[in-house]
Protein backbone atom coordinates (compact mmCIF):
# COMPACT_ATOMS: atom_id res chain seq x y z
CA UNK A 1 0.00 0.00 0.00
CA UNK A 2 3.06 2.29 0.93
CA UNK A 3 5.26 1.64 -2.49
CA UNK A 4 7.07 4.86 -3.51
CA UNK A 5 6.16 6.30 0.06
CA UNK A 6 9.54 8.16 -0.12
CA UNK A 7 9.02 9.53 -3.23
CA UNK A 8 5.27 11.07 -1.56
CA UNK A 9 6.68 12.04 1.54
CA UNK A 10 9.57 14.47 -0.59
CA UNK A 11 6.78 15.83 -2.92
CA UNK A 12 4.88 16.54 0.51
CA UNK A 13 7.78 17.94 2.14
CA UNK A 14 8.49 20.29 -0.59
CA UNK A 15 4.76 21.27 -0.11
CA UNK A 16 5.15 22.10 3.42
CA UNK A 17 8.15 23.67 2.84
CA UNK A 18 6.74 26.40 0.38
CA UNK A 19 3.89 26.75 2.48
CA UNK A 20 6.18 27.77 5.83
CA UNK A 21 8.25 30.05 2.95
CA UNK A 22 4.89 31.91 2.02
CA UNK A 23 3.74 32.58 5.59
CA UNK A 24 7.31 33.28 6.47
CA UNK A 25 7.88 36.37 3.37
CA UNK A 26 5.00 38.11 5.43
CA UNK A 27 7.53 38.23 8.44
CA UNK A 28 10.72 39.30 6.02
CA UNK A 29 12.17 35.63 5.79
CA UNK A 30 13.06 33.40 2.82
CA UNK A 31 13.98 30.03 3.76
CA UNK A 32 15.82 30.42 0.26
CA UNK A 33 17.75 33.20 0.65
CA UNK A 34 18.68 31.89 4.38
CA UNK A 35 22.29 31.22 3.83
CA UNK A 36 24.34 33.33 5.82
CA UNK A 37 24.58 33.74 9.60
CA UNK A 38 22.60 36.78 9.51
CA UNK A 39 19.75 35.76 8.11
CA UNK A 40 19.96 32.41 9.91
CA UNK A 41 19.61 34.36 13.33
CA UNK A 42 17.10 36.28 12.20
CA UNK A 43 15.23 33.47 11.20
CA UNK A 44 15.78 31.88 14.55
CA UNK A 45 14.64 35.25 16.47
CA UNK A 46 11.12 34.86 14.33
CA UNK A 47 10.55 31.18 15.15
CA UNK A 48 11.20 32.55 19.10
CA UNK A 49 9.22 35.71 18.96
CA UNK A 50 6.36 33.88 17.25
CA UNK A 51 6.59 30.83 20.06
CA UNK A 52 6.67 33.40 23.15
CA UNK A 53 4.09 34.66 21.58
CA UNK A 54 1.10 31.92 21.29
CA UNK A 55 2.78 30.64 24.63
CA UNK A 56 1.84 33.86 26.27
CA UNK A 57 -1.64 33.87 24.78
CA UNK A 58 -2.35 30.30 25.23
CA UNK A 59 -1.40 31.03 29.56
CA UNK A 60 -3.49 33.89 29.06
CA UNK A 61 -6.66 32.32 27.85
CA UNK A 62 -5.77 29.70 30.42
CA UNK A 63 -5.74 31.97 33.59
CA UNK A 64 -9.14 33.38 32.03
CA UNK A 65 -10.82 29.77 31.86
CA UNK A 66 -9.58 28.61 35.10
CA UNK A 67 -10.30 31.76 36.88
CA UNK A 68 -13.97 31.95 35.37
CA UNK A 69 -14.05 28.32 37.49
CA UNK A 70 -13.34 29.40 40.98
CA UNK A 71 -16.29 30.80 43.06
CA UNK A 72 -16.98 31.48 46.94
CA UNK A 73 -19.21 29.20 49.46
CA UNK A 74 -19.82 25.51 49.03
CA UNK A 75 -23.17 25.77 47.71
CA UNK A 76 -22.00 27.68 44.44
CA UNK A 77 -19.22 25.45 44.18
CA UNK A 78 -21.57 22.26 44.06
CA UNK A 79 -23.70 24.10 41.56
CA UNK A 80 -20.71 24.83 39.43
CA UNK A 81 -19.45 21.65 39.44
CA UNK A 82 -22.37 20.21 38.84
CA UNK A 83 -22.17 22.27 35.55
CA UNK A 84 -18.68 21.48 34.32
CA UNK A 85 -19.73 17.96 34.46
CA UNK A 86 -22.67 18.71 31.62
CA UNK A 87 -20.25 21.05 29.83
CA UNK A 88 -18.04 18.29 29.80
CA UNK A 89 -20.66 15.95 28.56
CA UNK A 90 -21.81 18.30 26.03
CA UNK A 91 -18.43 19.27 24.95
CA UNK A 92 -17.85 15.29 23.48
CA UNK A 93 -21.12 16.31 21.35
CA UNK A 94 -19.58 18.72 19.02
CA UNK A 95 -17.14 16.60 17.32
CA UNK A 96 -19.87 14.40 16.30
CA UNK A 97 -21.68 18.20 15.07
CA UNK A 98 -18.40 18.85 13.32
CA UNK A 99 -18.09 15.48 11.42
CA UNK A 100 -22.00 16.03 9.94
CA UNK A 101 -20.66 19.13 8.75
CA UNK A 102 -17.88 17.93 6.98
CA UNK A 103 -19.65 15.15 5.75
CA UNK A 104 -22.13 17.35 3.96
CA UNK A 105 -18.93 19.50 2.47
CA UNK A 106 -17.37 16.27 1.39
CA UNK A 107 -20.73 14.65 -0.22
CA UNK A 108 -20.70 18.04 -2.18
CA UNK A 109 -17.01 18.68 -2.68
CA UNK A 110 -14.25 16.03 -2.27
CA UNK A 111 -11.55 17.34 0.79
CA UNK A 112 -9.09 16.30 -1.43
CA UNK A 113 -8.05 17.99 -4.57
CA UNK A 114 -4.62 16.87 -5.45
CA UNK A 115 -3.17 19.74 -7.88
CA UNK A 116 -2.76 19.52 -11.70
CA UNK A 117 0.98 19.30 -11.48
CA UNK A 118 0.72 16.47 -8.42
CA UNK A 119 -1.52 14.09 -10.06
CA UNK A 120 0.53 14.59 -13.68
CA UNK A 121 3.97 13.79 -11.81
CA UNK A 122 3.06 10.82 -9.59
CA UNK A 123 0.55 9.23 -12.32
CA UNK A 124 4.37 8.58 -14.20
CA UNK A 125 5.52 6.78 -11.14
CA UNK A 126 5.15 3.36 -9.23
CA UNK A 127 3.15 5.66 -6.31
CA UNK A 128 -0.01 3.59 -4.37
CA UNK A 129 -3.13 5.71 -4.28
CA UNK A 130 -4.15 4.77 -1.19
CA UNK A 131 -0.64 5.75 0.36
CA UNK A 132 -1.04 8.95 -0.90
CA UNK A 133 -4.29 9.72 0.21
CA UNK A 134 -3.00 8.78 3.61
CA UNK A 135 -0.10 11.02 3.18
CA UNK A 136 -2.38 13.55 2.33
CA UNK A 137 -4.88 13.02 4.93
CA UNK A 138 -2.70 13.07 7.75
CA UNK A 139 -1.35 17.16 7.96
CA UNK A 140 -5.01 17.85 8.05
CA UNK A 141 -5.86 15.07 11.00
CA UNK A 142 -3.15 16.94 12.46
CA UNK A 143 -4.06 20.37 12.29
CA UNK A 144 -7.86 19.91 13.35
CA UNK A 145 -6.56 17.17 16.15
CA UNK A 146 -4.50 19.87 17.74
CA UNK A 147 -6.94 22.19 17.40
CA UNK A 148 -9.38 19.89 19.33
CA UNK A 149 -7.02 18.73 21.77
CA UNK A 150 -6.50 22.75 22.52
CA UNK A 151 -9.97 23.41 22.98
CA UNK A 152 -10.52 20.03 24.77
CA UNK A 153 -7.57 20.98 27.21
CA UNK A 154 -9.36 24.50 28.16
CA UNK A 155 -12.79 22.43 28.93
CA UNK A 156 -11.20 19.89 30.57
CA UNK A 157 -8.83 22.74 33.01
CA UNK A 158 -12.62 24.58 33.91
CA UNK A 159 -13.84 21.21 34.68
CA UNK A 160 -10.77 20.07 36.91
CA UNK A 161 -11.04 23.65 39.24
CA UNK A 162 -14.78 23.69 39.14
CA UNK A 163 -14.28 20.55 41.01
CA UNK A 164 -11.86 21.53 43.63
CA UNK A 165 -8.93 19.63 42.19
CA UNK A 166 -5.92 21.86 40.43
CA UNK A 167 -5.73 21.86 36.72
CA UNK A 168 -2.41 19.76 35.97
CA UNK A 169 -1.50 18.54 32.50
CA UNK A 170 -1.73 15.10 34.19
CA UNK A 171 -5.45 15.91 34.67
CA UNK A 172 -6.40 17.92 31.75
CA UNK A 173 -4.49 15.65 28.89
CA UNK A 174 -6.84 12.95 28.60
CA UNK A 175 -9.70 14.33 27.94
CA UNK A 176 -8.19 17.03 25.28
CA UNK A 177 -6.18 13.42 24.10
CA UNK A 178 -9.42 12.27 23.25
CA UNK A 179 -11.10 14.91 22.22
CA UNK A 180 -8.31 15.36 19.38
CA UNK A 181 -8.54 11.81 18.81
CA UNK A 182 -12.38 11.55 18.18
CA UNK A 183 -12.30 14.53 16.14
CA UNK A 184 -9.52 12.79 14.11
CA UNK A 185 -12.22 10.32 13.68
CA UNK A 186 -14.71 12.14 12.30
CA UNK A 187 -12.47 14.08 10.20
CA UNK A 188 -11.45 10.63 8.79
CA UNK A 189 -14.74 9.43 8.06
CA UNK A 190 -15.85 12.34 5.91
CA UNK A 191 -11.97 11.98 4.03
CA UNK A 192 -13.56 8.58 3.19
CA UNK A 193 -16.86 10.12 1.96
CA UNK A 194 -14.91 12.08 -0.31
CA UNK A 195 -13.61 9.78 -2.18
CA UNK A 196 -16.65 8.40 -2.57
CA UNK A 197 -17.34 10.97 -3.98
CA UNK A 198 -14.06 11.38 -6.25
CA UNK A 199 -14.90 7.55 -7.26
CA UNK A 200 -18.68 8.84 -7.90
CA UNK A 201 -17.97 11.80 -9.87
CA UNK A 202 -19.64 15.35 -9.89
CA UNK A 203 -23.07 14.06 -11.11
CA UNK A 204 -23.75 12.05 -8.11
CA UNK A 205 -22.54 15.13 -5.75
CA UNK A 206 -26.48 16.04 -4.85
CA UNK A 207 -27.45 12.36 -3.63
CA UNK A 208 -23.89 12.43 -1.57
CA UNK A 209 -24.42 15.27 -0.35
CA UNK A 210 -28.09 14.35 0.88
CA UNK A 211 -26.71 10.58 2.61
CA UNK A 212 -23.93 13.08 4.08
CA UNK A 213 -26.63 14.91 5.54
CA UNK A 214 -29.05 12.47 6.66
CA UNK A 215 -25.76 10.37 8.27
CA UNK A 216 -24.57 13.43 10.26
CA UNK A 217 -28.06 14.20 11.44
CA UNK A 218 -28.40 10.74 12.71
CA UNK A 219 -24.74 10.86 14.20
CA UNK A 220 -25.94 13.98 16.15
CA UNK A 221 -29.35 12.64 17.15
CA UNK A 222 -27.44 9.47 18.19
CA UNK A 223 -24.77 11.00 19.93
CA UNK A 224 -27.85 13.78 21.99
CA UNK A 225 -30.28 10.12 22.15
CA UNK A 226 -27.08 8.75 24.14
CA UNK A 227 -26.16 11.86 26.60
CA UNK A 228 -25.86 9.91 29.65
CA UNK A 229 -23.59 7.28 28.50
CA UNK A 230 -21.53 10.39 26.82
CA UNK A 231 -22.04 11.78 29.97
CA UNK A 232 -20.56 8.65 32.30
CA UNK A 233 -17.62 8.62 29.35
CA UNK A 234 -16.51 11.99 29.92
CA UNK A 235 -16.42 11.13 33.92
CA UNK A 236 -13.97 8.30 33.05
CA UNK A 237 -11.31 11.15 31.39
CA UNK A 238 -11.85 13.19 34.73
CA UNK A 239 -9.22 12.76 37.77
CA UNK A 240 -11.17 9.85 40.01
CA UNK A 241 -11.83 8.08 36.71
CA UNK A 242 -9.75 5.34 34.44
CA UNK A 243 -8.85 7.50 31.31
CA UNK A 244 -7.22 4.67 29.70
CA UNK A 245 -10.33 2.77 28.12
CA UNK A 246 -11.67 6.25 26.65
CA UNK A 247 -8.24 6.69 24.50
CA UNK A 248 -8.13 3.30 23.78
CA UNK A 249 -11.33 3.48 21.94
CA UNK A 250 -11.06 6.73 20.53
CA UNK A 251 -7.55 5.42 19.30
CA UNK A 252 -9.28 2.08 17.93
CA UNK A 253 -11.70 4.24 15.98
CA UNK A 254 -9.67 6.97 14.44
CA UNK A 255 -7.50 4.05 13.23
CA UNK A 256 -10.45 2.29 11.69
CA UNK A 257 -11.27 5.53 9.59
CA UNK A 258 -8.25 5.62 8.41
CA UNK A 259 -7.81 2.50 7.67
CA UNK A 260 -10.93 2.63 5.61
CA UNK A 261 -10.18 5.27 3.81
CA UNK A 262 -6.30 4.09 2.70
CA UNK A 263 -8.38 0.84 1.58
CA UNK A 264 -11.09 2.70 0.08
CA UNK A 265 -8.78 5.00 -2.08
CA UNK A 266 -7.00 1.81 -3.18
CA UNK A 267 -10.23 1.69 -5.47
CA UNK A 268 -9.42 4.89 -7.25
CA UNK A 269 -7.50 5.11 -10.25
CA UNK A 270 -5.34 7.59 -11.47
CA UNK A 271 -7.95 8.90 -14.38
CA UNK A 272 -10.29 9.38 -11.21
CA UNK A 273 -7.82 11.84 -9.50
CA UNK A 274 -6.45 13.40 -12.74
CA UNK A 275 -10.40 14.46 -13.39
CA UNK A 276 -10.34 15.66 -9.96
CA UNK A 277 -7.61 17.85 -10.08
CA UNK A 278 -8.68 19.28 -13.68
CA UNK A 279 -11.36 20.93 -11.44
CA UNK A 280 -8.72 23.08 -10.20
CA UNK A 281 -6.45 22.92 -12.75
CA UNK A 282 -6.52 27.02 -13.53
CA UNK A 283 -6.65 27.74 -10.17
CA UNK A 284 -3.45 26.33 -8.84
CA UNK A 285 -1.15 29.19 -10.10
CA UNK A 286 -3.49 31.92 -8.48
CA UNK A 287 -3.94 29.98 -5.26
CA UNK A 288 -1.98 32.50 -2.92
CA UNK A 289 -3.98 35.13 -4.31
CA UNK A 290 -6.46 34.10 -1.36
CA UNK A 291 -3.75 35.74 1.21
CA UNK A 292 -3.58 39.15 -0.36
CA UNK A 293 -6.65 39.67 -2.95
CA UNK A 294 -9.54 37.32 -1.20
CA UNK A 295 -11.99 39.14 -2.94
CA UNK A 296 -10.32 38.32 -6.73
CA UNK A 297 -9.65 34.66 -5.69
CA UNK A 298 -13.41 33.70 -5.02
CA UNK A 299 -14.57 35.48 -7.84
CA UNK A 300 -12.12 33.26 -9.98
CA UNK A 301 -13.03 30.09 -7.92
CA UNK A 302 -16.86 30.79 -8.41
CA UNK A 303 -15.84 31.19 -12.54
CA UNK A 304 -14.05 28.16 -12.47
CA UNK A 305 -17.06 25.88 -10.58
CA UNK A 306 -19.78 27.21 -12.61
CA UNK A 307 -17.68 26.37 -15.86
CA UNK A 308 -18.42 23.02 -14.58
CA UNK A 309 -21.34 23.02 -13.81
CA UNK A 310 -24.56 21.36 -15.55
CA UNK A 311 -27.53 23.88 -16.53
CA UNK A 312 -30.55 22.21 -13.88
CA UNK A 313 -33.16 22.59 -16.57
CA UNK A 314 -33.76 23.32 -20.82
CA UNK A 315 -36.07 24.98 -22.33
CA UNK A 316 -37.17 23.23 -25.53
CA UNK A 317 -36.41 23.61 -28.93
CA UNK A 318 -38.77 26.00 -30.77
CA UNK A 319 -39.21 27.40 -33.81
CA UNK A 320 -41.28 30.40 -35.31
CA UNK A 321 -43.38 32.25 -32.47
CA UNK A 322 -42.56 29.51 -29.90
CA UNK A 323 -38.94 30.44 -29.69
CA UNK A 324 -39.70 34.02 -29.48
CA UNK A 325 -42.55 33.04 -26.59
CA UNK A 326 -39.44 30.71 -25.27
CA UNK A 327 -36.98 33.70 -25.33
CA UNK A 328 -39.41 35.89 -23.23
CA UNK A 329 -39.71 33.05 -20.35
CA UNK A 330 -35.80 32.89 -20.36
CA UNK A 331 -35.62 36.46 -20.08
CA UNK A 332 -38.35 36.97 -17.56
CA UNK A 333 -36.46 34.21 -15.12
CA UNK A 334 -32.54 35.47 -15.68
CA UNK A 335 -33.58 39.56 -15.02
CA UNK A 336 -35.05 38.72 -11.45
CA UNK A 337 -34.65 41.87 -10.29
CA UNK A 338 -38.02 43.05 -11.77
CA UNK A 339 -39.99 40.21 -10.71
CA UNK A 340 -40.95 41.62 -7.29
CA UNK A 341 -42.72 44.68 -9.41
CA UNK A 342 -44.51 41.97 -11.83
CA UNK A 343 -45.97 39.95 -8.50
CA UNK A 344 -46.72 43.31 -6.38
CA UNK A 345 -48.29 44.32 -9.99
CA UNK A 346 -51.07 41.67 -9.52
CA UNK A 347 -50.61 41.25 -5.62
CA UNK A 348 -51.42 44.34 -4.74
CA UNK A 349 -52.16 46.92 -7.33
CA UNK A 350 -54.81 45.26 -9.24
CA UNK A 351 -56.61 43.96 -6.41
CA UNK A 352 -56.51 47.57 -5.17
CA UNK A 353 -57.66 48.83 -8.65
CA UNK A 354 -60.93 46.52 -8.15
CA UNK A 355 -61.75 48.03 -4.75
CA UNK A 356 -61.27 51.50 -5.83
CA UNK A 357 -62.09 51.55 -9.35
CA UNK A 358 -65.63 49.27 -8.99
CA UNK A 359 -67.01 51.42 -6.26
CA UNK A 360 -67.02 48.33 -3.91
CA UNK A 361 -66.04 51.40 -1.00
CA UNK A 362 -68.12 53.99 -2.61
CA UNK A 363 -71.48 52.33 -0.71
CA UNK A 364 -69.50 52.25 2.56
CA UNK A 365 -68.62 56.22 1.29
CA UNK A 366 -72.13 56.75 0.83
CA UNK A 367 -73.42 55.22 3.79
CA UNK A 368 -71.01 57.24 6.17
CA UNK A 369 -71.35 60.89 4.40
CA UNK A 370 -67.35 60.92 3.87
CA UNK A 371 -65.61 62.07 0.45
CA UNK A 372 -69.54 63.78 -0.67
CA UNK A 373 -70.98 60.79 -1.14
CA UNK A 374 -70.97 57.77 -3.90
CA UNK A 375 -69.73 60.47 -6.75
CA UNK A 376 -67.01 61.68 -5.14
CA UNK A 377 -65.78 58.47 -3.47
CA UNK A 378 -65.50 56.90 -7.08
CA UNK A 379 -63.56 59.91 -8.18
CA UNK A 380 -61.15 59.73 -5.43
CA UNK A 381 -60.70 56.33 -5.37
CA UNK A 382 -60.01 56.59 -9.62
CA UNK A 383 -57.80 58.92 -8.47
CA UNK A 384 -55.84 57.35 -5.93
CA UNK A 385 -55.33 54.48 -7.48
CA UNK A 386 -53.52 56.71 -10.72
CA UNK A 387 -51.26 57.78 -8.20
CA UNK A 388 -50.25 54.40 -6.86
CA UNK A 389 -50.00 52.88 -10.60
CA UNK A 390 -48.36 55.83 -11.88
CA UNK A 391 -45.44 56.76 -9.29
CA UNK A 392 -45.72 53.47 -6.81
CA UNK A 393 -44.37 50.53 -8.23
CA UNK A 394 -44.48 51.61 -12.42
CA UNK A 395 -45.97 48.22 -12.83
CA UNK A 396 -46.33 48.91 -16.50
CA UNK A 397 -42.97 49.13 -17.53
CA UNK A 398 -42.28 45.87 -15.41
CA UNK A 399 -45.45 43.73 -16.96
CA UNK A 400 -43.97 45.09 -20.89
CA UNK A 401 -40.33 44.95 -19.86
CA UNK A 402 -39.10 42.24 -22.53
CA UNK A 403 -41.51 43.74 -25.11
CA UNK A 404 -39.84 47.56 -24.96
CA UNK A 405 -36.31 45.99 -24.42
CA UNK A 406 -36.54 43.52 -27.98
CA UNK A 407 -38.46 46.93 -30.04
CA UNK A 408 -35.65 49.57 -28.68
CA UNK A 409 -33.20 47.31 -30.24
CA UNK A 410 -33.61 47.84 -33.43
CA UNK A 411 -31.46 45.41 -34.79
CA UNK A 412 -33.08 42.75 -33.50
CA UNK A 413 -35.97 43.92 -33.94
CA UNK A 414 -35.51 43.62 -37.50
CA UNK A 415 -34.68 40.32 -37.49
CA UNK A 416 -37.78 38.83 -35.56
CA UNK A 417 -40.29 37.83 -38.38
CA UNK A 418 -43.32 38.59 -36.21
CA UNK A 419 -45.80 41.58 -36.15
CA UNK A 420 -45.48 44.01 -33.86
CA UNK A 421 -48.91 43.16 -31.53
CA UNK A 422 -47.78 39.46 -32.12
CA UNK A 423 -44.68 40.39 -30.59
CA UNK A 424 -46.11 41.96 -27.92
CA UNK A 425 -48.18 39.25 -26.57
CA UNK A 426 -45.41 37.08 -26.77
CA UNK A 427 -42.98 39.28 -24.98
CA UNK A 428 -45.26 40.34 -21.79
CA UNK A 429 -47.28 36.45 -21.51
CA UNK A 430 -44.54 35.11 -19.18
CA UNK A 431 -44.98 38.20 -17.30
CA UNK A 432 -48.90 38.65 -17.17
CA UNK A 433 -48.63 34.98 -16.27
CA UNK A 434 -46.64 35.28 -13.12
CA UNK A 435 -49.26 38.62 -12.02
CA UNK A 436 -52.42 36.12 -12.78
CA UNK A 437 -50.65 34.03 -10.51
CA UNK A 438 -50.25 36.39 -7.93
CA UNK A 439 -53.83 37.56 -8.40
CA UNK A 440 -55.30 34.11 -8.16
CA UNK A 441 -52.96 33.95 -4.39
CA UNK A 442 -54.67 36.77 -3.52
CA UNK A 443 -58.53 35.54 -4.31
CA UNK A 444 -58.18 32.62 -2.37
CA UNK A 445 -56.82 34.34 0.53
CA UNK A 446 -59.96 36.35 0.08
CA UNK A 447 -61.57 32.80 0.03
CA UNK A 448 -60.20 31.86 3.45
CA UNK A 449 -60.96 35.68 4.73
CA UNK A 450 -64.40 35.15 4.36
CA UNK A 451 -65.22 36.32 1.36
CA UNK A 452 -67.75 34.16 -1.08
CA UNK A 453 -66.53 32.16 -4.11
CA UNK A 454 -68.48 34.52 -6.61
CA UNK A 455 -67.07 37.69 -5.19
CA UNK A 456 -63.77 35.76 -5.50
CA UNK A 457 -63.93 35.09 -9.03
CA UNK A 458 -65.23 38.48 -9.73
CA UNK A 459 -62.15 40.10 -8.02
CA UNK A 460 -59.32 37.70 -9.61
CA UNK A 461 -61.54 38.60 -13.39
CA UNK A 462 -61.14 42.39 -11.90
CA UNK A 463 -57.43 41.48 -11.84
CA UNK A 464 -57.19 39.85 -14.61
CA UNK A 465 -58.49 42.27 -16.70
CA UNK A 466 -56.43 45.19 -14.77
CA UNK A 467 -53.06 43.14 -15.33
CA UNK A 468 -53.75 43.52 -19.19
CA UNK A 469 -54.27 46.66 -19.47
CA UNK A 470 -51.34 47.89 -17.54
CA UNK A 471 -49.15 45.83 -19.70
CA UNK A 472 -51.24 47.68 -22.93
CA UNK A 473 -50.66 51.00 -21.14
CA UNK A 474 -46.64 49.85 -20.43
CA UNK A 475 -46.53 49.17 -24.06
CA UNK A 476 -47.23 52.63 -25.04
CA UNK A 477 -43.79 53.15 -23.92
CA UNK A 478 -42.17 52.27 -27.05
CA UNK A 479 -43.40 54.53 -29.18
CA UNK A 480 -41.53 55.60 -31.44
CA UNK A 481 -40.73 59.27 -30.98
CA UNK A 482 -39.83 60.28 -34.59
CA UNK A 483 -43.46 60.17 -35.93
CA UNK A 484 -44.95 63.16 -36.44
CA UNK A 485 -48.08 62.72 -34.19
CA UNK A 486 -49.10 63.18 -30.60
CA UNK A 487 -47.31 60.89 -28.44
CA UNK A 488 -49.78 59.34 -25.88
CA UNK A 489 -47.00 58.54 -22.86
CA UNK A 490 -47.68 54.88 -20.64
CA UNK A 491 -48.60 57.48 -17.75
CA UNK A 492 -51.05 59.39 -19.59
CA UNK A 493 -52.80 56.08 -21.12
CA UNK A 494 -52.68 54.45 -17.30
CA UNK A 495 -54.91 57.59 -16.16
CA UNK A 496 -57.42 57.15 -18.86
CA UNK A 497 -57.91 53.79 -18.64
CA UNK A 498 -58.39 54.33 -15.42
CA UNK A 499 -61.14 56.78 -15.31
CA UNK A 500 -62.44 54.53 -18.12
CA UNK A 501 -62.51 51.84 -15.35
CA UNK A 502 -64.18 53.95 -13.15
CA UNK A 503 -66.91 54.90 -15.36
CA UNK A 504 -68.07 51.88 -16.90
CA UNK A 505 -68.18 50.32 -13.63
CA UNK A 506 -70.39 53.15 -12.05
CA UNK A 507 -72.62 52.38 -15.66
CA UNK A 508 -72.38 48.65 -15.19
CA UNK A 509 -75.04 46.40 -13.04
CA UNK A 510 -74.30 46.04 -9.95
CA UNK A 511 -71.20 42.70 -9.41
CA UNK A 512 -70.60 42.97 -13.12
CA UNK A 513 -67.78 45.48 -12.80
CA UNK A 514 -65.26 42.81 -14.04
CA UNK A 515 -67.02 42.59 -17.68
CA UNK A 516 -66.93 46.15 -17.67
CA UNK A 517 -63.20 46.27 -17.13
CA UNK A 518 -62.47 43.71 -19.68
CA UNK A 519 -64.61 46.13 -22.38
CA UNK A 520 -62.06 48.86 -20.82
CA UNK A 521 -58.94 46.72 -21.49
CA UNK A 522 -60.34 46.07 -25.69
CA UNK A 523 -60.29 49.43 -26.30
CA UNK A 524 -57.11 49.77 -24.06
CA UNK A 525 -54.90 47.21 -26.74
CA UNK A 526 -57.08 48.57 -29.81
CA UNK A 527 -55.43 51.74 -29.25
CA UNK A 528 -52.03 49.91 -28.30
CA UNK A 529 -51.64 47.91 -30.92
CA UNK A 530 -52.36 51.38 -33.15
CA UNK A 531 -49.49 53.14 -31.81
CA UNK A 532 -46.97 50.43 -31.87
Amino acid sequence: MFQGFHTMLWLKAKHLRAELNFWLWAAGVDLDDARDMTERLYLLYVALLASAAIGACWVWVLGLVTGAAYTEGAEMAAITADIARAIAAGALIIPACAAALWLISAGWRAPWSPSAPDAAWLAQLPVTIGGWSTLELAPHLLARGAIAGCIGYLIASYIVTAAGHEATIASCLPYALTAGLVTGAGYALAWLVGEVRMRAGRAKRYVLALCGAAAGAALVALSIASFPLVESFAGLLLPGGAPALPIIFAIALLAMAIAASALFAQRLTPALITREAATDASLYAVRRMAVYNPKLYKSLVKSQRAAFRRPLGRMPRAQGQAAVLARAVISTVRHYEALPQVILAGAFVAPMGVLLLSGALASQSAAFGLLGGEIGARIMGAASWIMLAVSGFDAQRSLARVFLADTRNRFMRDHLPVPTPILFVLGTLPAVAVALAASAVVSVASVFLGTSVIDAFALFFGDAALVVTLACCGAMAAEDPTRNRARLSCEAMTAIAAALCALAAALAPAGCYAPAFWVVTALVAAISCTRM
